[in-house]
């Protein structure tokens, strides 16, 4: 059975996933810094307000909201293991993110900062999309069996006004 909370926490790791094929798309198809045109800037800037969406406040709701709920009911496994993915994940996402804003506030990618951006990228799909397949598969199904209804629609409105 799918939860509210888990429903709106599905919906967010797909429009991730949909941001992240579209980076490791526009990685695979450059050969050196692309040159910003206004499509390019455009999908980097959506690019770095996705990653702070998700990291930020994302990964935000799960550590101040949902974990504690987990963590009252002794499953402390599963978040010690997502708390520490989002640790690495976090610096990483906001690397990715800040590069995209500098070279569209600089209107080009300095050599250095396409390769830091690149590497980061590529890693960054790797690690993220790992990470939602284990919440997708873990996650929302623990939070069907371990939040109760009142629970569930009380995060659910939390994620919403957190999140939103």
């Amino acid at each position: 059975m799918q939860t509210q909370t888990g429903s709106l926490l599905h919906q967010d790791h797909m429009a991730t996933i949909e941001s992240l094929q579209n980076l490791e798309e526009f990685l695979g198809r450059q050969r050196g810094a692309p040159v910003l045109d206004e499509t390019v800037k455009a999908f980097l800037a959506a690019l770095g307000g996705t990653l702070r969406q998700e990291v930020e406040k994302h990964f935000g709701f799960e550590e101040n909201h949902l974990f504690p709920e987990f963590t009252r009911r002794g499953e402390t496994g599963i978040v010690m293991m997502l708390t520490m993915e989002h640790r690495t994940i976090l610096p990483l996402a906001l690397r990715v993110a800040d590069l995209a804003d500098a070279a569209v506030a600089a209107g080009a990618f300095g050599e250095q900062d396409w390769r830091d951006f690149k590497d980061a990228g590529v890693e960054l799909v790797e690690r993220e999309i790992f990470h939602i397949q284990k919440e997708e598969m873990g996650l929302l199904a623990a939070i069907s069996a371990l939040v109760d209804g009142d629970t569930d629609v009380r995060l659910a409105q939390v994620y919403r006004e957190t999140v939103g």
